[in-house]
């Protein structure tokens, strides 16, 4: 009795397990922003950051250059990404909710450099871009070391 009784304990630790599994696999950036604690940020402050790959030795991705309204009415941090030295940079367009500050730089949380590679190239359209003095918001994080 008592081994049926910890094999069906068992049996709905491992079912929690993986329902809890697929529910965090199913999150969507929206979900994992908001639980990032969003806050108010001046478009104009984020402009020149440094992008930085989440990992402890922090490498530099790129630059912001703009932020910008996108079609879907979200927000993209557009980044000038790869390159070496400033040269051969491209514009790629990241969604806000896929960013968090950190300190005085921005971080990518949910994408890795090689999924950011197959990122499109982004346009530099001035009429999509936000005005400096207008507030977005951004999810906070911690250091990754």
């Amino acid at each position: 009795m008592t081994l049926r009784l910890s094999v069906i304990a068992l049996t709905a630790l491992v079912s929690t397990a993986i329902v809890s599994e697929a529910a965090v696999a199913t999150s969507t950036l929206t979900d994992k922003s908001a639980r990032r604690y969003p806050q108010p940020v001046r478009v104009g402050d984020l402009i020149g950051r440094q992008v930085l790959e989440p990992v402890p030795a922090q490498h530099v991705l790129g630059r912001v250059a703009s932020v910008d309204q996108n079609a879907r009415g979200g927000v993209d941090i557009v980044v000038r990404f790869g390159g070496f030295l400033g040269f051969g940079t491209r514009l790629i367009a990241v969604p806000v909710e896929a960013v968090a500050l950190l300190g005085e730089h921005l971080a990518v949380l949910d994408f890795t450099p090689e999924q950011l590679r197959e990122f499109p190239t982004a346009d530099e359209a001035a009429e999509r871009a936000l005005a400096p003095d207008r507030s977005i918001r951004v999810g906070l994080t911690k250091p990754f070391h």
